[in-house]
Parts: C-alpha cells; sequence; structure tokens
C-alpha cells in the first residue's frame, strides 16, 4: 500500500534523543521507528476499544464531570 500521507507531531528533545538513540540501536530510521511505535498503538487502542475500555473511559468522565458540578452546589 503506497504511503502518501504524513503527521507532523511535537516532541520534547528528551523524546526525539530515545528515538534517536533507539533507532540508531536496530539500524532504522528514526521516521520507520515512529511509524512503528504509531502502529503499535494504533493495534493497542483498537483492542482497547473491542473489550469496550473507552465506553468505559467516556461513562467515567461523564460521572466524574457529574460529581464535581454536584459538589459545588
Amino acid at each position: 500500500m503506497k504511503r502518501n500521507k504524513e503527521i507532523k507531531i511535537s516532541l520534547t528533545e528528551e523524546e526525539m534523543n530515545k528515538i534517536e538513540e533507539i533507532a540508531k540501536k536496530i539500524g532504522i530510521t528514526k521516521s520507520h521507528l515512529a511509524r512503528n511505535i504509531v502502529l503499535v498503538g494504533l493495534e493497542e487502542a483498537e483492542f482497547y476499544q473491542n473489550i469496550g475500555l473507552f465506553d468505559l473511559i467516556k461513562s467515567v468522565k461523564k460521572l466524574r464531570k457529574k460529581a464535581i458540578e454536584l459538589s459545588k452546589k
């Protein structure tokens, strides 16, 4: 599949240094490493979505917001 989409992200100097260090150690480009990291993260996100974790998080956030509102009354 042709890769023709790009995303721009901002990293701290420390984060960039870690990426550079790891990419150099395993002999790949920073872009290749970053893409692999994103793909692993997407797999995790899909898993969490499939088990309903995102819906649970949304519910907890709504409950927390409601609790904060009630505590201010």
